[in-house]
């Protein structure tokens, strides 16, 4: 009978353990471990890779025009601070990114745009070396006709022709 209460014991401790454990995880949040952007002539994306789902809150303003973002369950860390150096000056939209602890846990992320843009928030799971990601694309308010934009093009290089006397 002993041997079975020492068992019993033994486990009860080896699941007080875990359960320990998996508390201190969940309550340390997540850890970034990279940071993107990418600016391409129709949209501009910044991701932000952690190895726990993130959440986050958004505001939009328009003069001057930014998106606030307050990243829940994140402390502010390296990686994040890599992303102000990672904005280049030909990103067609934006013009920089600033971050700071806003409170315990919650990092504000602000990223000023050259011109009003339409973000698009949203998370992807993880898949293949891919960890969870945070990811803001900005996208022109208007869109751009890509068959208008080259008549456009054509039309400016072209000369226009001299008018010719009427008979």
């Amino acid at each position: 009978m002993t041997a079975g209460r020492v068992n019993r014991r033994h486990l009860l401790r080896q699941g007080a353990l875990v359960l320990l454990l998996g508390t201190q995880q969940i309550a340390r949040g997540a850890t970034v471990v990279a940071v993107r952007v990418w600016p391409a002539p129709e949209y501009s994306r910044v991701t932000i890779e952690s190895d726990g789902a993130l959440t986050s809150k958004q505001i939009v303003m328009t003069n001057p025009p930014r998106l606030a973002v307050d990243i829940d369950g994140l402390d502010l860390s390296a990686e994040l601070r890599e992303l102000v150096a990672k904005v280049r000056a030909d990103d067609p939209f934006i013009s920089g990114i600033r971050i700071a602890q806003h409170a315990p846990g919650v990092v504000r992320m602000t990223i000023d745009l050259k011109q009003v843009a339409v973000p698009q928030v949203f998370t992807l799971t993880p898949v293949a070396a891919y960890k969870n990601r945070l990811v803001f694309d900005f996208y022109p308010v208007k869109t751009v006709d890509p068959l208008e934009a080259l008549i456009a093009e054509r039309m400016k290089d072209k000369p226009m022709p001299a008018p010719t006397p009427a008979t």
